[in-house]
């Protein structure tokens, strides 16, 4: 783990029509005004911050940051350019949606940014309806043949299962087409009902917890035998296609975040910018979440549990405040945890990982553990 690189995300809040199950903070139908006001503050919070750590990955997330004109667009990756001091591998990722993106844009993004995340959420025009995603199937296909045609070094597609009513045959057809459509990761949710969504709000709406594990369990085999590997409880890559942005962060990697709903973390405090265009705009200043720095440690122990690779002890020596002692505490607390809860946890002297099954009870795991 890089612990002299900075991650920097960027919350990019406009969109077309907010998605039934979505909870991350946007604005739909976006005046140009209103997107030249944030293009202006961000500009504003960069020179602010004046940054000279080695930046290792930059991630544009939503909202749907593929939704800005192109010469908005062009403004913001000059920002990017000016105003950080990219390492010369860093990872740029931004987040698309089909619907908003022409070749042209595409193009465009291309030039800039080292990997796309596109939201097909599913190629299935029934299930994405029940999902409320406005895309068309025409749309899906044409932003696969421009991102192929593009050239992206990496480029992932959003998928959501354990949608009401799917079937386990319509998953597994879903998942040839995702191995299939080029890209070399993809993420893969199990629809959970949000608070403050509109699938929330469904009283009839009914999840079948134990299909969404099924139908989990049988993405790690199938797509494993295409030559993707899960590398974490959403995530899956071919060697090599692996998000690096979140794999740092996932570490405890200091990040930096700019824009309404951001995050930010420093080493011991997290800072989380308002979640509301017109307070951020004004310069409300982000709440800051301060924990005891062995509590904040746990949590980030937890959280890196989620990946295929768990803790190496050199990685978690590197947090800082963590000591050789606290790791043998930590090994002790595995070892009682696996007592209780057995086939969950693999742990020796340097390595400590969730099992395969052990993955698929992580939050049983995190609340153990916390």
């Amino acid at each position: 783990m890089k612990n002299d690189a900075l991650q920097v995300y960027i919350h990019i809040p406009f969109c077309r029509r907010k998605c039934a199950y979505c909870a991350f903070y946007s604005e739909p139908a976006a005046t140009p005004e209103a997107v030249r006001l944030y293009l202006d503050k961000l500009e504003r919070d960069l020179d602010a911050a004046d940054i000279h750590t080695p930046v290792e990955s930059v991630y544009f997330g939503g909202g749907t940051p593929s939704l800005l004109t192109e010469a908005d667009l062009e403004r913001l990756f000059d920002l990017i350019a000016r105003r950080l001091p990219l390492m010369p591998d860093a990872e740029i990722s931004l987040e698309a949606n089909p619907e908003t993106l022409t070749r042209e844009k595409i193009r465009l993004i291309a030039a800039h940014v080292t990997r796309i995340s596109l939201g097909i959420q599913s190629f299935d025009r029934e299930l994405r309806s029940r999902l409320g995603r406005d895309c068309s199937d025409r749309a899906i296909a044409a932003a696969l043949e421009w991102i192929g045609d593009a050239g992206f070094p990496h480029w992932n597609c959003d998928f959501i299962y354990a949608i009401p009513s799917q079937t386990r045959a319509q998953w597994e057809k879903e998942l040839r087409w995702a191995a299939d459509c080029g890209a070399d990761h993809l993420s893969l949710y199990a629809l959970t009902p949000e608070e403050g969504t509109r699938l929330a709000a469904d009283p009839a709406l009914q999840i079948d917890d134990d299909l969404a594990a099924d139908l989990w369990k049988t993405a790690g085999e199938r797509l494993a035998e295409r030559g993707i590997f899960r590398y974490e409880v959403s995530n899956y890559a071919r060697p090599g296609g692996e998000c690096r942005h979140n794999q740092r962060v996932w570490q405890g990697g200091r990040l930096a975040g700019f824009g309404p709903a951001a995050a930010s973390y420093d080493g011991e405090c997290r800072f989380q910018e308002p979640a509301s265009l017109s307070r951020w705009l004004v310069g409300e200043p982000p709440t800051v979440d301060r924990l005891p720095p062995e509590r904040r440690r746990r949590e980030i122990l937890v959280m890196n549990l989620r990946t295929v690779a768990g803790w190496q002890r050199e990685n978690y020596l590197a947090l800082p405040g963590a000591t050789p002692a606290e790791w043998e505490q930590i090994l002790t607390a595995a070892r009682h945890l696996e007592a209780r809860l057995p086939g969950l946890l693999e742990n020796d002297a340097n390595h400590l990982r969730l099992t395969p099954r052990g993955l698929s009870f992580w939050d049983e795991v995190a609340m153990e553990w916390l």
